[in-house]
């Protein structure tokens, strides 16, 4: 009888460093297992589908020396702990070795099999991030309020990024984020073309059985345009620092209705899955800004890192320090439910229907479309936050649990009451326009009529909050008439698109 370990390696497991891939030796079986729990229970994107599939079956390729067995997707994939009980027959390992799962469930699922079939659970550090939650836990404990800044400023200084001998920040200031909020109207100079990465036969292998298995999943395959190799998630990150880079932070927060990409990194979903190490890219971004006499705008090299090493890892502590009550937080007892046109772009407001038509058809939209826009309007539209979570989960290359639980259920909407985040990130109209080079319209009214009716209808959350008091007092200098147009035409806008 073997009693052998079993190593599993998910789809967006992918990292080199992976311990669970490392570890794993002749004896042992080292499982890789495409069919997540996850992939079956909400529609995902098929851009991201075929992104870590493909990504997962590259990696098989380069393994050798090892005892491999490849689960590969179809129609009926048993659930995870079925799987795991029917293998143990045949197998009888006696320890799982895994990094750790990117959603909670998948992790109580492996500690409820292992508990009930005498299986030791050996749990690794999850390579795709630089630290764990128990350094977000050492960080936070005892603090009455976590803030994503000061946490940020904590790892810049322990982990020494873009920091002098002193542990002071570079140029003196820990944050550039003013520096990256431009509208579209100041953008003066070209955007580069993306290149298309090359589909192998792997890559069109899964995109067929994907069309063939998941065929709920909203998507288009004629675009897709995602590296599934770590050389070639590598290529778009050094191609991201030589034609991207230097604007970056300046038009990070603008919306452009004809270039869903502009400056951006594209980045998120190789760092997701373990094809990119963060902490790697970091130090040669930090090298680069360096050694080109900081001609590199350094609110563009303090901007990427703050988003990987503040932004990433702040909100994977969060997330498992607040799992599994996160899921079950509605600070606005919202009730309604989305209509078929939030899933085709219909809704009748063109920034919000140009950012979910780049949703579908890229699996992408930045992240201002997807909090500022999307999520905004959901919000102020009553759209219970689980229905917004799926969605959200629905829609993007880059989705994970760790990432969407606290994106929605806190800063996108604020159900959480303000875990983590000081007030919603709700906005009307204006900022929109600013941002963007969508025209001002009949939709801004839509847009003011549903931001001013929810700043009425929890005007005793407004009143109490200093900083958003200000808005109660704009609110009652609004002209009568005005108002009563712009409410009508959010009742309408709710009437049509929710249910």
């Amino acid at each position: 009888m073997c009693m052998c370990s079993l190593n599993i390696i998910f789809p967006d497991q992918l990292s080199i460093r992976n311990e669970a891939l490392q570890a794993s030796s002749n004896e042992d079986l080292l499982l890789f297992y495409e069919p997540h729990d996850s992939f079956y229970e909400i529609s995902h994107h098929k851009h991201k589908l075929v992104f870590q599939i493909s990504a997962l079956r590259h990696l098989i390729n380069t393994v050798e020396d090892k005892n491999i067995k490849h689960e590969k997707i179809s129609k009926k994939s048993p659930k995870l702990i079925e799987y795991l009980s029917g293998l143990k027959k045949e197998v009888h390992f006696t320890t799982i070795n895994v990094s750790r799962p990117s959603d909670f469930k998948t992790l109580k699922d492996l500690m409820y099999f292992c508990q009930s079939s005498n299986v030791e659970l050996n749990i690794y550090d999850d390579k795709n991030f630089i630290t764990s939650p128990t350094d977000y836990q050492y960080w936070a404990k005892d603090k009455k309020s976590t803030t994503q800044e000061f946490y940020y400023r904590w790892l810049r200084k322990k982990i020494n990024i873009l920091t002098d001998d002193d542990s002071k920040p570079i140029g003196g200031n820990w944050n550039y984020d003013k520096e990256n909020r431009q509208g579209i109207s100041k953008l003066k100079s070209s955007i580069p073309k993306r290149s298309k990465i090359k589909t192998d036969q792997i890559t069109l292998e899964v995109m067929i059985e994907v069309e063939q298995i998941f065929i709920n999943s909203y998507g288009d395959l004629e675009n897709f345009n995602w590296a599934v190799t770590h050389q070639d998630a590598l290529n778009e990150f050094n191609n991201f620092l030589d034609r991207y880079l230097n604007n970056y932070g300046a038009f990070q927060d603008a919306i452009n209705k004809d270039n869903a990409y502009m400056f951006h990194s594209l980045l998120s979903p190789y760092f997701n899955a373990g094809l990119l190490d963060p902490l790697a890219c970091i130090q040669i971004i930090e090298r680069k800004y360096h050694e080109s006499n900081n001609s590199i705008p350094l609110n563009s090299v303090e901007g990427f890192i703050r988003q990987v090493l503040g932004w990433r890892e702040f909100i994977m502590g969060v997330y498992w320090d607040n799992m599994p009550q996160y899921k079950q937080q509605n600070f606005w007892n919202h009730k309604k439910d989305l209509t078929e046109s939030w899933y085709s772009g219909e809704t009748g407001i063109p920034p919000l229907d140009g950012a979910i038509k780049e949703s579908i058809d890229l699996g992408y939209t930045h992240h201002i479309n997807r909090l500022m826009i999307i999520s905004n309007l959901m919000n102020l539209s009553g759209i219970d936050p689980n229905n917004i979570y799926r969605w959200f989960m629905e829609m993007y290359v880059d989705t994970a649990d760790w990432v969407m639980v606290p994106n929605v259920y806190g800063m996108g909407t604020f159900a959480d009451g303000g875990i983590f985040s000081t007030k919603p990130y709700i906005c009307g109209s204006s900022y929109m326009l600013r941002m963007s080079n969508y025209k001002k319209d009949d939709w801004c009214d839509v847009v003011d009529g549903l931001y001013w009716n929810f700043i009425e209808k929890n005007i005793n959350f407004f009143k109490t909050n200093p900083r958003l008091s200000l808005m109660v007092n704009a609110l009652n200098k609004i002209n009568p008439e005005r108002k009563k147009l712009i409410s009508a035409r959010a009742e309408e806008f709710i009437e049509k698109n929710t249910i």
